[in-house]
Order: C-alpha cells, then sequence, then structure tokens
C-alpha cells in the first residue's frame, strides 16, 4: 500500500513543475465545495441556535392560557406551577393601536405587561435600555429603540394606546347587514403614556413590536378584571428538555391549555431544518463536479502515462496494484482539497459581517436587512459533527470519481502499452 500511495503521490505532479495544472483545478474544485458547504451549513446552524436563544429570551419555556377568556386568578396557576418544580408569572399580552398625531397611527404594536421584577430578571430590561430609566407605573411605558425611530419618539415624549377591545365595541353588526354605532357602548378617550425608557433586546421583530407597561395598566387599558392576565409565563431548569416538568403542569391544570416555546415557533424551527437539509443536497453537487473533473484529470493521465503503467504490469504489479494507484490519486485529491476548502471556509466564516459589509458598500445595497432576517449581523455556528461529515463525502465522492479511470488502467495490456510507446 505505501507504494501505490507514493506513486499516487508522484502522479499529482509532472516531473517540470511542483502540480500539474488540471491537478490543480481538480483540488480548487473541491476546495471551492467544500468551503460552500461549510459556510452555508455554518450560517444555517448559526440561525437556528441564534433564532432559538432569541425566542427562549424574548418567550417563556412554555405558557398556560384559558382557551375561553382572560385567567381570573392566576395566583392558583403560579403556585402549581412552582409546585411542579417551574417558575411562573402572570401576563398580560395584546395588540393595541398607537396614535401619535392626527395622522400617524402605528397597528403593529403588541403591549405586554408582567411584574415588573420579572422583566427585570428575566429579559434584563434594565440592562437592555439604551436610554432612561425602568419604570413601569403610573402610565410609564418602555419602548424600543427601533420604535423610538420610526416614531420619532424620546425618553418623556407621551403617544395613545387605543384598546383594540374598546374601539370594537363602539360598533355593532346589523341583522339585516351593514353596522352601526352600539347605543349600548360609551364614548372613551385614548389613553396617555409617557415613554420612561428606550430598550433594545437586537431582535428585529420583538422591537419592533413590542412595548412594555405595567400589570395595572394594562389591566384599565383592555378593561380586563382586576388581577387577571391574558395567560401565564412560565420557566424551567432547561427549556429544551422539560417534557416532565409540563407533563406535571398539564396533570395538576387540566382545564388549561399548556404550550411550549417549540409548540409556538414550530413553523419557523421546522423551515429552518428543513432549509438545512436542503442547502447541504443542493450544494454537494458542487463537490460532484469536481469529483466529475477528477474522473476527467485522471484520465488524462492515465493516457500520458501509458508507458509508465505498462512498465509497471511488466514488472509484476497486479491490476488491483495499478488500481489503487488511481484511487489513491483522487483520494488525495479529495483529501487535499477538502482540508484547503475547510480552512477558507473557516476564514470566510471568521470575517463573514466584514466581507458582508464590504459586499454592500461595492454592490450599493443592503445584503442582509434585519428588517427580514431579524438579526443585526450575519450567525454562524461551526459544528464539528457537520464539518466531519462534509470533508467525509468530499473525500468520499471524489475516491469513487477515481474508481473508473484507475479500473481503465488496470486493464491496460503492458504489451500494447509498451509498443506503442
Amino acid at each position: 500500500m505505501f507504494t501505490e500511495l507514493f506513486l499516487a503521490g508522484k502522479y499529482l505532479k509532472p516531473r517540470r513543475s511542483a502540480v500539474s495544472f488540471i491537478t490543480l483545478i481538480s483540488i480548487i474544485g473541491v476546495m471551492l465545495g467544500v468551503a460552500v458547504l461549510m459556510v452555508v451549513l455554518a450560517v444555517m446552524t448559526g440561525f437556528t441556535d441564534l433564532m432559538k436563544s432569541k425566542l427562549i429570551e424574548t418567550q417563556a419555556h412554555f405558557q398556560v392560557r384559558n382557551p375561553r377568556y382572560v385567567i381570573s386568578a392566576p395566583g392558583p396557576v403560579v403556585e402549581a406551577v412552582r409546585k411542579a418544580g417551574g417558575e411562573a408569572a402572570p401576563v398580560i399580552q395584546n395588540p393595541a393601536l398607537v396614535q401619535l398625531d392626527r395622522r400617524r397611527l402605528d397597528t403593529q404594536t403588541m403591549v405586554f405587561a408582567a411584574p415588573p421584577e420579572e422583566l427585570a430578571r428575566k429579559l434584563d430590561l434594565p440592562g437592555k435600555l439604551k436610554a432612561g430609566r425602568f419604570e413601569l407605573e403610573n402610565r410609564r411605558i418602555l419602548i424600543s429603540s427601533v420604535m423610538a425611530g420610526l416614531w420619532g419618539l424620546r425618553v418623556g415624549d407621551k403617544l395613545l394606546l387605543h384598546s383594540s377591545k374598546r374601539l370594537a365595541s363602539l360598533v355593532r353588526f346589523k341583522p339585516e347587514g351593514g353596522v352601526e354605532l352600539n347605543p349600548e357602548s360609551s364614548a372613551y378617550l385614548p389613553t396617555e403614556y409617557t415613554v420612561a425608557g428606550i430598550y433594545s433586546l437586537g431582535k428585529y421583530d420583538f422591537d419592533r413590536s413590542v412595548l412594555f407597561m405595567g400589570l395595572d395598566d394594562a389591566a384599565e387599558l383592555f378593561d380586563l378584571p382586576w388581577g387577571a392576565a391574558t395567560s401565564v409565563f412560565c420557566w424551567g431548569p432547561d427549556p429544551f428538555d422539560q417534557n416532565r416538568l409540563v407533563s406535571r403542569v398539564r396533570e395538576a391544570l387540566p382545564y388549561l391549555a399548556v404550550s411550549t416555546w417549540e409548540d409556538n415557533n414550530r413553523q419557523i424551527l421546522d423551515v429552518l431544518a428543513v432549509e438545512k437539509r436542503m442547502m447541504f443536497f443542493l450544494l454537494i453537487f458542487i463537490v460532484l463536479v469536481a469529483a466529475f473533473s477528477i474522473a476527467n484529470t485522471l484520465i488524462t493521465s492515465i493516457y500520458q502515462k501509458t508507458r509508465e503503467i505498462g512498465l509497471l504490469k511488466a514488472l509484476g504489479a497486479t491490476d488491483g496494484a495499478v488500481t489503487r494507484v488511481f484511487v489513491l490519486q483522487g483520494f488525495l485529491i479529495g483529501v487535499i482539497g477538502s482540508l484547503l476548502g475547510t480552512g477558507l471556509g473557516y476564514l470566510i466564516i471568521r470575517f463573514r459581517n466584514h466581507i458582508l459589509e464590504l459586499a454592500s458598500s461595492w454592490f450599493n445595497m443592503q445584503l442582509f436587512p434585519k428588517e427580514f432576517y431579524f438579526f443585526n449581523s450575519l450567525p454562524a455556528h461551526i459544528v464539528p459533527g457537520d464539518v466531519g461529515f462534509i470533508i467525509g463525502s468530499s473525500i468520499l465522492l471524489c475516491t469513487f470519481g477515481a474508481l473508473l479511470p484507475a479500473l481503465r488502467a488496470a486493464r491496460l495490456d503492458p504489451a500494447q502499452a509498451l509498443r506503442y510507446e
């Protein structure tokens, strides 16, 4: 085997140069294929990991809801979750209409209210403030830096909030069709709130839509029973392994609905998983093309080295030995290309955001808009298992690409090879 490996290495380069040009093209093809695969899978894994991290950071590990209405007495629910081994807090979460002046309205706002100590402990809101103070009482609210930019607000400015429930109660549907003012409802004025602070959690869709206020102010705004909650947010020791905890909570609260963060975000998590698999399936064709290039390289090499092959067989080399020489040549191209591709992929991943900024300036367009991808920078996470799988697949494809030319070389007749040379 050592002799075949030595000959395979020698055949990678001609006598007068360090490496054959066609061999170099094959190695570059494998290198680019491995680098692209490594970068794409690292970015997809980074997206998935960061998305999960942000979802867990901005949501509860699991939630308890009343499917029919609000939870009028969340205290027993909180106690049941604590007895099961978790932590819980009552939450009011409802959409609201923001009015900035006579003409400017914003319909993408979600009001989020919870005990201030829980917001400070679970979301670290005081540490995420960019301006102002962490105050959620007496009609003081926290808005995000995204909202502040879109609405042109600063700390101390005021805005109006409309409750969707109260707006809906102002009209009623006629039996014969159409709508009219509801005579049973009374006119109301929107509530004025003061911006106490501006936060940023670094997740664009959350920062774009969520506004924080106190529980009492939220209950008054949405006309909810005093002390009620739209849901109870719960946290366990491990958000990725909480089946036993959730089962105990469901047994203790059979009349309420319990859903985990994975249940609430199943669609986006499944999409990310499918995209990662499809990306690998599509991009592996780059390496497959490189394998065909290796086959073409070896066919050319076999015709160039017909005399050497004839001499080897005349000296007693078996068909298996000749086959191994050229299979090992493809194997070596795969190994060299894969190692170089791994290094190139690591460098691209390491400087990905710098490359992205440079490309954006060149093309004069934003290649990674946070409005679509939700994050402020391009995430990436290199998984050793993925890298090993990429390298193994590439070497395997390159080795199999060399098999047919190797069998062709093994079938050469030494007498005819020497006669024509």
